[in-house]
């Protein structure tokens, strides 16, 4: 058995960190609980396979058509970022699949990162910023509310994400507050959202909110 001296909890696994702090544990008697079970890929190869196939072959023939047609290379740019934006946020969804609200929060934050940057080089609309950014923190909000809702072993997880994202949802509100938002309403709904949600957390579970950020940053 090893003992955690920060977090002071006994782990019965052959680890030489703790789960919960990262921190160096005693080493001493121990055995493995979870036995590592490998994980069986077969089922989703054929998928993955025809995907890259089909992502390949868009790519090559926009790529021809648009050269063939303009002399040039324009549009299909357009066609090869989104087939880019695509297989990073699957890679991202397989990485993080025994982990759904961690892998939905990494889907969210690259989504908006894609976007911003795809609004920035196509001349910067605001788009990414008037719609994208809030929408997607009001969304993700609501559907981790869900499923703490139907899975109550998700309440931790649900704490911090909710916590995190709720600040994240503030941020249409200061870009509202220095102009640089034009389309309000999407920014009104995600500062609402993000309000509710984080004075319900600090009035209930001010205390689950204090331990956790605690624990995931080490303050």
């Amino acid at each position: 058995m090893r003992k955690c001296l920060k977090c002071n909890v006994s782990i019965a696994s052959d680890t030489d960190i703790c789960p919960l702090c990262k921190t160096p544990i005693n080493k001493g008697k121990s055995y493995d609980v979870f036995p590592k079970i490998a994980y069986n890929y077969k089922h989703h190869n054929l998928l993955l396979n025809i995907l890259k196939v089909c992502s390949i072959i868009a790519i090559l023939l926009c790529l021809f058509l648009n050269y063939t047609i303009n002399k040039t290379v324009s549009w299909a740019w357009f066609v090869i970022a989104g087939i880019c934006s695509f297989w990073l946020t699957l890679t991202t969804a397989l990485k993080g699949r025994n982990h759904f609200m961690k892998m939905l929060f990494a889907e969210m934050i690259l989504i908006i990162i894609v976007s911003i940057l795809w609004d920035y080089f196509t001349g910067f609309n605001l788009w990414s910023i008037n719609y994208c950014l809030p929408f997607l923190c009001s969304v993700y909000t609501i559907s981790i509310l869900i499923m703490r809702i139907f899975r109550a072993k998700l309440a931790k997880d649900f704490i911090f994400f909710a916590t995190i994202n709720s600040m994240i949802g503030l941020v249409p509100g200061i870009l509202l507050m220095f102009g640089d938002v034009s389309v309000v309403w999407p920014s009104y709904i995600s500062v609402i959202i993000s309000i509710v949600v984080l004075g319900f957390l600090l009035v209930f579970n001010h205390r689950q909110v204090k331990n956790e950020l605690e624990r995931r940053f080490h303050i």
